[in-house]
């Protein structure tokens, strides 16, 4: 079944090819996933496996490819169905219900500290000014629509988000005369405007459109350049005209003749400039020296542009691959419109490898110095209108030619946003720059940015634009003003209150209330602490994998290290999130890999506490009863997803996914988990595709267990057809209210619902939902979308639902004070607390967040009752903190900060050679499988840190360093009080400091694997042979359900292309049964089997029913077995009196000695039947091999 989902695949991939062309995707050299990412049909789960595979073997290094991969993939998981809800806008807002209100990000502060190298904080294709009066622009968003400005960009308002399911607008067109008349694209789609975006109509279906150009001096006419042809649209009469086709990426006019116009088309492996001279009636193409690769190289895109200042001037910006490198093709200049064309910059030819003196302008570099870039993605041309030798281009950087475009110079890095003195920064990747007269505008992945002064001074000038693409999201749950969320082209973006203004300094951009971009790269991750709203989580650049808040823009973040960080992924339902003990908010559950890990100090260590062999994702735990978790797993894009439960605090697991027919008919859709607050026991799961849904999804999205998931009951109704859900979130303190979040919209049920209801008054109409966070205290529904976040009163007030939580629940004489805080969903209308400490000091509170201090060893239970305008709830943790001295918990200290006996006190040296920090890495001390500490290097180059370590020898005393990022930086040493070294090493590292730790092995010596060293019998002992089995799927999806038994061995190859198992086959003489079947896609599975001297025993494929043996096939040979079917070369022969073994067969009694006489094909025989006769035992096994002489 999986295979017919290419019928969509193929879609998706031509939808996003169209955006960016695929890199030199004829090449034969490419690693094997690129050339199936490029193919006709590329199967993501494929590509995926493939990719994870070679940057298993290989570095990372980010390219064109990688780049392409990452759009692709984001783009899969964020195709929606365009069709429009049931319910109206207008019927929406007859419901009553409460309005969406867009909170940011509009902007970034770019100087405040700890800003990011490529701050940004929208997703900007195209922003156009318009001609008749300069104050008015508009701009199209590449997730966030069409935006419109009144005051040259200082503000910006939406226009059509909750009448149009658009996002991408990539080309628009102002009428010159009357800047209310505007034609945009948006879904291939053709639309205007003629009151200024009060009301929009559609004019024409058609393919993707790159650019709209009006005619200079007939506003009735425009200029449409699609991927399939150019028309000409007459718009009095409504005529629409077709004058050229292909592909025909942009249009100019010259400049005073407004009967010459200039088109590029791309056609093969090049692009084509033809022109006009008479006002579009016929084309012609002119080639003199314009690019022309051969059949190995490529030229897929060319911008031009042309200037007042020289008329007859037109430059061309031309990217492809040629003569051994890849980006800037060449800057190619005509003086005579085209006729012939002179190549200006870079080096003495088309591309080529990047040099000093051959600079390529597409990639990272501002020297220009590295090979490639993202040149069919980002792209941008423009000349100054008074000065036709000052030539502006976008790529990855800014570039700027004064000589008439033969050498450029980069005023800005795209990774200098960080540098306030920097005053001509503009965020990575454009993809236009216009110039009107002296005004100059650069959209780009960061936003849109505006000089007045030819590119000398650029701020931003994006103040409004709701287009921040959130791929996670949190918000502070006692503080709903910290929010965070890694972006998609704009590194992490934090909101801290007022910490931060919105924007830079211009001129009503510097309120306060703004957001700051911080960290780099495209981000995953954003959460906050619930105790502490000081901490908020996200990705590790720079930081660590965490942020404690300055509260004052000066003052920079302090970054604090996570033994381990959450799965974080492109694609829908491969992401974990961090999940607190809803009792301690210092105890966290990460999803990293397949392995569930808990930390205890807010992630510093972690420990590993199940393997599930499968992609950690989402994780709940239970509030009434916080034993109880559950985890949903990925182990592969198109493999079966699961959703398992802990009742014993994740030390065991069972699974229980639903098996009803549509979860089963597609399996690989993942899960997104919620619990209730209020019984452990009442789950819901969303089912959210990695992409787009199928008609078995339809009816089978969301799911309600009232029994821990031992029986599911499908509440999906008939009100989410056509909905992707993206995530679910449960509401503390109601009737069991559910929110969704799809991908363009929100939904809510409670049990007293019969379906489930639109939420999205005032939302845009195509908004994707990352995230939904409650916060209870002011009763608002948090939103982190692909348009900045939102939030809107909740649906109904819940009852107030109390919840104990504190700093930590273990305690000890070097620690006895315990920071409680009220984890209760409640407003704060009329809030008031209540606690109860029996043991502590003070013994009761009225505060919400109270400190108490404990005395004595012991359990101490916690009582809280709280109040609102809603009502009141009470909580009783029985023994909830536990005051103990056990040296173990203490680390090895005593009270007074020294060794415990039998402690001896060292010191742990702590050093990176490059001076930020451990970047994930750890280091371990473990005594008796207990975990003493954990310890590594936050930030700097070099830190010490006491530690107490036993001093028995009898005592299993491990040191294990865990591998992070950059683990060549990473070295250290333990020293006693002599300072003499105890132990040193890097990162991996493994020792025992006695020598007298478990040694886990085969501890019986008659088996081929004893281990003499072992001390610990590990149940792996073989006491036949080791045999490999080989696994392999031609399609690359897994084998789909066939499974391969060998003896008493079930293995399959659940996805990928190949995998290997070692088995140990035990046995007399029979022969091994091998079955292989029991799944689709039979074709595509093999297998093979080899012996423990690497020779192939047996192979097939599905289905196969059969066996195999290893023995002696000759049949003279006195060991000679019937059922061998490979020999191992240990045959036996006769002796030199013709027998085996002194064995004659005439001395032997037939019916005494053996059961039965046969021949080689086990027939009984007489004496004189056949030479060679076969011995078997009243068992049926051949003992003897007799040969007649």
């Amino acid at each position: 079944m999986k295979k017919f989902l290419f019928i969509y695949l193929l879609f998706s991939t031509f939808v996003y090819s169209q955006v960016e062309d695929k890199y030199d995707s004829k090449k034969t050299d490419l690693p094997y996933w690129v050339q199936e990412m490029y193919s006709e049909t590329p199967d993501p789960g494929k590509i995926e496996l493939l990719y994870n595979n070679y940057y298993k073997e290989n570095k990372f290094i980010k390219n064109k490819h990688t780049q392409y991969y990452k759009r692709w993939k984001r783009s899969l998981s964020r195709e929606i169905n365009t069709e429009k809800n049931s319910i109206t806008p207008r019927k929406i807002m007859n419901l009553n219900l409460p309005e969406w209100e867009c909170v940011g990000p509009f902007d970034f502060d770019r100087n405040a500290a700890s800003t990011s190298y490529a701050a940004g904080a929208a997703h900007l294709y195209t922003v156009e000014q318009s001609i008749s009066n300069s104050n008015i622009l508009y701009a199209g968003g590449a997730t966030c629509g069409l935006w419109k400005s009144l005051n040259k960009g200082l503000q910006w308002i939406p226009l059509f988000e909750t009448e149009l399911m658009i996002n991408t607008v990539y080309s628009l067109e102002i009428d010159f005369t009357n800047p209310d008349i505007v034609y945009f694209s948006a879904d291939d789609n053709l639309y205007r405007t003629i009151n200024g975006g009060n009301s929009y109509e559609l004019l024409y279906e058609m393919s993707f459109i790159k650019d709209i150009v009006m005619h200079p001096n007939n506003t009735n006419i425009l200029f449409i350049c699609s991927e399939e042809r150019l028309y000409q649209l007459n718009i009095s009469d409504n005529n629409l005209e077709t004058l050229v086709f292909g592909d025909v990426l942009e249009l100019e006019f010259h400049p005073t003749n407004s009967s010459i116009i200039y088109i590029v088309r791309q056609i093969g492996n090049k692009t084509e400039f033809l022109k006009s001279i008479n006002s579009g009636e016929t084309f012609d193409i002119y080639d003199s020296g314009w690019p022309s690769p051969n059949s190995n190289d490529e030229q897929l895109r060319t911008e031009i542009a042309v200037t007042l200042d020289n008329p007859n001037r037109v430059v061309a910006l031309a990217t492809g691959s040629a003569n051994g490198g890849s980006g800037l093709y060449g800057i190619y200049v005509s003086d005579d419109q085209g006729e012939n064309w002179e190549f200006r910059c870079c080096g003495v030819q088309a591309g080529g490898v990047p040099s000093e003196t051959n600079m390529n302008l597409m990639g990272w570099s501002h020297e220009g110095l590295d090979d490639g870039g993202q040149y069919y993605y980002d792209l941008a041309l423009a000349i100054n209108p008074n000065n036709a030798d000052n030539i502006h281009v976008g790529g990855v950087n800014h570039w700027v030619s004064n000589d008439g475009g033969y050498t450029f110079t980069c005023p800005s890095k795209w990774s200098w946003a960080a540098d306030s003195e920097n005053t001509k920064y503009v965020h990575a990747d454009i993809h236009d720059i216009k110039y009107y007269n002296d005004d100059l505008w650069i959209a780009c992945d960061g936003g849109i940015f505006y000089s007045n002064n030819l590119g000398d001074t650029i701020h931003q000038r994006m103040f409004g634009i709701a287009g921040t693409d959130f791929w996670g999201f949190g918000s502070g749950f006692s503080d709903g003003d910290v929010m965070i969320g890694g972006t998609y082209h704009n590194a992490t973006l934090l909101k801290d209150n007022d910490t931060y203004i919105q924007g830079d300094t211009l001129e009503g951009t510097n309120e306060l209330g703004g957001w700051v971009s911080v960290c780099g790269g495209d981000n995953y991750r954003g959460f906050v602490n619930f105790g502490d709203n000081r901490k908020v989580y996200l990705d590790e650049w720079g930081s660590g994998g965490g942020y404690k808040l300055s509260g004052d823009r000066t003052i920079p973040l302090e970054g604090f290290s996570m033994s381990v960080l959450s799965n974080a992924s492109y694609t829908t339902g491969e992401s974990s999130n961090l999940e607190f003990d809803p009792r301690c908010f210092n105890i966290i559950y990460i999803g990293n890999n397949d392995i569930l890990y808990k930390s205890f100090d807010n992630g510093y260590s972690s420990i590993p506490i199940y393997d599930f062999s499968e992609k950690v994702t989402s994780i709940e735990v239970g509030w009434d009863n916080p034993d109880i978790i559950y985890v949903a797993t990925y182990d592969g894009y198109w493999s079966e997803k699961n959703v398992w439960r802990s009742e014993d605090a994740g030390q065991t697991f069972v699974n229980i996914t639903p098996t009803f027919p549509g979860v089963v008919a597609d399996d690989w859709i993942p899960f997104d988990i919620t619990v209730s607050s209020e019984n452990a026991n009442h789950v819901w799961i969303a089912r959210c595709p990695n992409s787009l849904s199928y008609s078995s999804y339809d009816g089978s999205k969301v799911y309600k267990s009232t029994n821990g998931g031992e029986n599911w009951t499908n509440i999906t109704g008939v009100g989410l057809s056509g909905e992707n859900i993206t995530n679910i979130e449960y509401l503390r303190g109601s009737n069991d209210g559910i929110y969704l979040g799809t991908r363009k919209n929100v939904y809510y049920k409670n049990d007293t619902m019969t379906e489930w209801i639109l939420y999205n008054n005032k939302l845009p109409l195509s908004t994707y939902s990352t995230q939904l966070v409650p916060y209870y205290k002011e009763q608002k529904l948090k939103n982190g979308t692909n348009r900045s976040v939102w939030e809107v009163d909740f649906y109904e007030s819940p009852t107030p639902s109390a919840q104990i939580a504190a700093d930590k629940l273990t305690i000890n004489c070097m620690n006895d004070t315990v920071q409680f805080v009220n984890h209760s969903a409640m407003s704060t209308d009329n809030a008031s607390w209540s606690w109860s400490f029996p043991g502590g000091n003070p013994s009761s509170s009225t505060e919400e967040n109270p400190l108490i201090i404990y005395s004595n060893e012991g359990l101490y239970d916690v009582s809280l009752t709280i109040n609102d305008i809603s009502g009141s709830d009470n909580q009783t943790i029985l023994g909830m903190i536990n005051y103990t001295n056990n040296p173990l918990t203490m680390g090895g200290f005593d009270c007074d900060g020294t060794c415990q006996e039998g402690f001896m006190n060292t010191v742990l040296i702590l050093e990176d050679s490059y001076g930020d920090g451990w970047n994930g890495n750890s280091l371990s001390i473990m005594v008796d499988d207990i975990l003493l500490t954990q310890q590594t290097l936050s930030n700097g180059y070099y830190d010490e840190i006491n530690l107490c370590i036993p001093i028995d020898i009898n005592t299993c005393v491990e040191i294990i360093v865990q591998e992070g990022g950059w683990p060549e930086e990473v070295s250290w040493s333990i020293v006693n009080e002599n300072e003499n070294e105890v132990l040193s090493g890097g990162s991996p590292f493994y020792n025992q400091l006695y020598e007298n730790c478990p040694i886990y092995g085969c501890t019986n010596s008659d088996a081929i694997n004893y281990d003499p060293d072992a001390n610990n019998d590990d149940g792996s002992c073989c006491f036949g042979e080791f045999y490999t089995i080989v696994m392999e799927d031609s399609y690359g999806d897994g084998w789909n359900g066939n499974t391969l038994v060998v003896g008493n061995y079930e293995l399959e190859l659940e996805e990928g292309s190949n995998e290997e198992e070692i088995i140990c086959l035990e046995g007399d003489l029979s022969c091994f049964n091998v079955v292989c079947d029991g799944g689709d896609w039979q074709y595509e599975v093999s297998w093979i089997i080899y012996n423990p001297q690497g020779n192939i025993v047996l192979s097939g494929g599905a289905p196969y029913d059969g066996c195999f043996l290893e023995g002696c096939t000759d049949p003279i040979a006195c060991n000679f077995n019937i059922e061998a079917t490979f020999d191992n070369g240990n045959c036996l022969y006769p002796d030199e009196n013709g027998d085996c073994e002194n064995i004659i067969l005439n001395e032997y009694n037939i019916n005494t000695n053996f059961y039965t006489i046969s021949d080689l094909l086990g027939r009984n025989i007489n004496q004189s039947e056949s030479q060679y006769i076969y011995i078997q035992n009243n068992n049926g096994k051949i003992t003897k091999n007799v040969i007649f002489k």
